[in-house]
């Protein structure tokens, strides 16, 4: 069986935050702010926000998966190899064999979760426990998939559908530190954070559709929102990504989307960044993480 994703993939780009599009082709480039306009993922803490302090035990931990548990991503070329992928039913998806190109490169992060993303067009395809069998054939313990340009980077609800294969059901192309955006100036989206999975509770919230937190003593759900006050100073000495994360926390926040064992952490793009960047930036996560609270926003 060959399946064709084609959920949510005809509305328009965010022109105002990425660069023009070529019109023939609609692909979609690294650098591009992901998803649309709209999402919340793109929207502001709203002002009238309040905040939650959040009890983080003193022994926390926060830092970066980098060079394993954190996708690697890779923008599919005309020249790449067609490459049938199997995978079994689950998120809505009915499994089968997809048809896609990628690079020869392209495989699982290092890991048991064995992540991967591929952006082919205006569709960002993820994958868990992805494996490389030979240059034109692979196989995936899970699928999903949604519209890079016009998606909200959530998965859907009714009826059921992830976007991507993290606890929460978004992509995992949302949130996640992408250095042609770092490069290219301000983080101008949400992050995403994997909470240390003592500190997850059963349930979810916002638009999360699933979640896998255990503890009900815990202290967040899997789809809220954390932030940093826009009130609180940033701390003296951050690298330059670690001042970009700083400001995009106290914009933007960060959505819980999955958990980690023993680290709450943010995820940045394994075949990107060097080691010396990452390095200090975990040193940075470990100084910002417990300014992390919960944001309650409220209509008007």
């Amino acid at each position: 069986m060959v399946m064709i994703v084609t959920a949510e993939f005809a509305a328009s780009a965010d022109t105002h935050q990425n660069p023009p599009l070529d019109p023939a082709h609609q692909q979609f480039a690294l650098g591009q702010r992901p998803f649309a306009a709209t999402s919340s993922w793109n929207t502001p803490i709203a002002a009238h926000a309040s905040f939650e302090k959040l009890a983080w035990p003193r022994s926390a931990r926060f830092g970066v998966a980098w060079s394993s548990y954190s996708p690697a991503i890779h923008v599919a070329m005309e020249s790449d190899p067609v490459v049938a992928v199997e995978y079994p039913p689950g998120w809505g998806y009915p499994g089968g064999t997809l048809h896609i190109r990628m690079p020869d490169n392209a495989t699982g992060a290092s890991g048991t979760d064995g992540e991967l993303l591929v952006i082919d067009g205006a569709t960002v395809h993820n994958f868990w426990q992805f494996r490389r069998l030979g240059p034109t054939t692979a196989a995936a313990r899970s699928y999903g998939a949604t519209n890079v340009l016009a998606g909200s980077g959530w998965g859907r609800k009714s009826s059921f559908l992830g976007a991507g294969i993290v606890a929460a059901g978004s992509s995992q192309l949302a949130g996640l530190l992408v250095q042609a955006e770092t490069d290219r100036g301000e983080i101008t989206h949400a992050l995403q954070v994997s909470i240390e999975s003592s500190l997850a509770k059963p349930g979810r919230s916002g638009e999360a559709i699933s979640g896998d937190g255990k503890n009900p003593d815990g202290l967040v759900q899997e789809g809220e929102r954390l932030a940093v006050p826009a009130s609180v100073p940033m701390p003296q000495g951050l690298s330059p990504l670690g001042q970009k994360v700083f400001r995009a926390y106290q914009t933007y926040g960060a959505f819980v989307i999955d958990v980690a064992g023993g680290v709450t952490n943010l995820r940045a793009q394994a075949n990107a960044y060097d080691r010396a960047t990452i390095t200090a930036l975990q040193r940075d996560l470990e100084r910002i993480g417990p300014m992390l609270e919960r944001v309650e926003e409220t209509s008007d």
